[in-house]
C-alpha cells in the first residue's frame, strides 16, 4: 500500500500546491520542451457529489494537463493524475466521479492560485488617497500614493490655521496612516471606522468555523454541514435576527462549543461599538476582555490584541460617532472613473476628473 510522503517530500514542499504531492519530475530539453511535473492528491478517498457517500474504490487514473504558476522562475508543464472513484451507493444515479480539490475544482484547467494571481495583476493599478471633509463630504484633494509619508507630506503642506481647526480624523484600521496623522496633527483625535471593526470580528468567526471543520471532518465545509450552510447567519447582528433565524442560530451554536464562544465574543465587540460615552464603553470593554480571557481560542485572542492597539480610536468613535463613510463614497466615485477610463496615466487629469465629478465642490 502506498504511503503518502508529502509531509517530508522535498519536491512537494518546493512545488507548494495545497493538497497535492509530486509523483515525478522530468527536466526540460531546450526551449520547446520545458520541465514537466506529475502530481496527485494526498487523499485516498472522495465523496460522491450526488449522494455524498465516501468511496475509496478507484476506477481509473486519467492524467490531465493544467496551467499553474511558474516554478523556479521558468515555465513548468503540470500534469495531474486524477482519481476516478466508483460510487458505492447502489441507488445513486452517478456511477463514478472524479475527485475535486480547492486548487482544481470540477472541469478546471487552471489552478486556483494562478487564477488569483492573474486577477490580482489585472486589478493592480496606481492607487490614490482621497481626502474628504467629514462635515459635508466635499473632496479636499486626491493624492497619488498609498503610504503614510504621502499623508504626512500633504498635511504638512496645509496652512497652519487649517491644521489647527482639524478636530477629528476618521480612517480605517491602518496603523501607518494613524501614525502619519498623529505626527502632522498632534491635537486632532483619530476615530476608527466601526465597519472595519465589525468586519474583523466576522472574519474571526469565519476562521473558527473553518478550523473546526478541518478538525472534525479533515476537509472543507460542504452544503451538508449546518455551519457552512448557514455561514452568513453567523455574521449577522444577533439583535436583528428574526425568531426563525434565532432558532436556527441556536441549533448551529449548540453543535459546536468553540464556534458558540467565537460568536459570543463577536457580539461583545458589537456591544462595545454601541457605547456612546466613556463609562458605557469601559463596561462593555471589560465584558469583552473577560470573555476573551476565559477562552483559550487563538482567533479571539488575536482579535483582542488588534482591538487593544486601537482602543483609544474606538473610544473616540463611541464618543463622537464619526466615521469615514463620506470618504468611502468619494472612493467609490474615484473607482467608477477608473473603470470608465480603463485606468489612467496622468495623475493630474485623473485628479481633475474626480474633483469635477464630485457631488460637492472641492473644499480646499
Amino acid at each position: 500500500m502506498h504511503k503518502p510522503t508529502f509531509d517530508v517530500d522535498a519536491a512537494s514542499i518546493l512545488f507548494n500546491l495545497s493538497g497535492y504531492r509530486v509523483v515525478s519530475a522530468t527536466p526540460g530539453v531546450g526551449v520547446e520542451q520545458p520541465r514537466q511535473v506529475l502530481i496527485e492528491t494526498t487523499t485516498s478517498e472522495g465523496a460522491c457529489p450526488s449522494c455524498g457517500v465516501l468511496s475509496s474504490r478507484i476506477q481509473a487514473r486519467p492524467t490531465q494537463r493544467v496551467k499553474d504558476v511558474p516554478c523556479g522562475g521558468e515555465r513548468l508543464d503540470v500534469l495531474v493524475r486524477k482519481r476516478r472513484y466508483a460510487c458505492r451507493e447502489s441507488l445513486c444515479p452517478r456511477r463514478s466521479f472524479t475527485e475535486e480539490t480547492e486548487q482544481l475544482p470540477a472541469r478546471a484547467r487552471v489552478t486556483t492560485r494562478l487564477t488569483e494571481q492573474v486577477i490580482s495583476v489585472c486589478r493592480a493599478e496606481p492607487r490614490s488617497i482621497v481626502f474628504t471633509d467629514l462635515d459635508d463630504g466635499a473632496i479636499l484633494d486626491v493624492v497619488d500614493g498609498r503610504r503614510g509619508k504621502v499623508v504626512t507630506s500633504w498635511l504638512a503642506a496645509r496652512p497652519r490655521w487649517w491644521r489647527r481647526r482639524v478636530q477629528v480624523v476618521a480612517l480605517d484600521m491602518s496603523s501607518e496612516f494613524r501614525a502619519a496623522v498623529r505626527k502632522a496633527l498632534p491635537r486632532a483625535k483619530v476615530s476608527v471606522d466601526h465597519w472595519h471593526v465589525v468586519r474583523l470580528a466576522n472574519e474571526m468567526v469565519t476562521k473558527v468555523r473553518r478550523r473546526r471543520v478541518w478538525e472534525l471532518h479533515e476537509r472543507r465545509g460542504r452544503a451538508t454541514d449546518t455551519p457552512w450552510k448557514y455561514r452568513k447567519l453567523l455574521t449577522c447582528a444577533g439583535d436583528r435576527l428574526t425568531v426563525r433565524q434565532r432558532t436556527k442560530l441556536q441549533q448551529i451554536l449548540a453543535e459546536d462549543v468553540e464556534l458558540a464562544v467565537a460568536w459570543g465574543i463577536k457580539e461583545h465587540v458589537r456591544q462595545v461599538l454601541t457605547a456612546t460615552d466613556t463609562p458605557s464603553f469601559q463596561r462593555h470593554w471589560a465584558r469583552l476582555e473577560s470573555a476573551v480571557r476565559a477562552t483559550h481560542l487563538p482567533e479571539p485572542a488575536a482579535l483582542f490584541r488588534t482591538l487593544l492597539a486601537w482602543r483609544r480610536e474606538l473610544l473616540t468613535f463611541c464618543r463622537t460617532r464619526v466615521t469615514n463613510a463620506r470618504t468611502e463614497a468619494a472612493n467609490l466615485t474615484a473607482k467608477t472613473i477608473k473603470r470608465v477610463g480603463r485606468g489612467y496615466r496622468n495623475h493630474r487629469n485623473y485628479r481633475c476628473r474626480i474633483i469635477g465629478y464630485a457631488p460637492r465642490p472641492i473644499a480646499a
